[in-house]
């Protein structure tokens, strides 16, 4: 039997919040995730203030991820490199590639992530404590 779920549909600034930073300089709000898509995919949108501590490198065994800047310029970890990304830009990034994003900018940088294969935000609260614990 074939996974359904219904139409969504969010209004700009609708979705479910998570601030992260000491200062909470990174908004995460999820605009479909986890159950309410049958698990396969979760759509975000971060904005990260100026200075805003960085998404640490990590991986994804079996998620790919799509990373498209919506505003500002956001600098994306590809493998060992940063690369700059303005308004419009995007990247694709396949499972098993070491990657991360960041606002290296000296203004407010928002992006639309889209990861594929599985929900995402069940991990928020270890999120939310990992930056907490590294003192963001």
């Amino acid at each position: 039997m074939k996974d359904s779920y219904n139409v969504i549909l969010r209004q700009p600034g609708e979705g479910r919040d998570y601030k992260l930073g000491g200062s909470e300089e990174i908004e995460v709000t999820f605009k479909a995730d986890g159950e309410e898509v049958a698990n396969k995919y979760s759509i975000t949108e971060w904005w990260m203030e100026k200075g805003a501590p960085a998404v640490d490198a990590h991986i994804h065994e079996t998620n790919d991820e799509l990373i498209y800047v919506l505003e500002g310029t956001a600098s994306v970890l590809n493998g060992e490199n940063w690369v700059q990304l303005k308004k419009g830009g995007m990247a694709i990034i396949p499972a098993g590639v070491v990657h991360g994003f960041r606002n290296d900018s000296d203004q407010r940088a928002g992006i639309l992530n889209i990861f594929l294969n599985g929900a995402y935000e069940a991990m928020m609260p270890q999120i939310q404590m990992m930056f907490a614990q590294r003192g963001d």
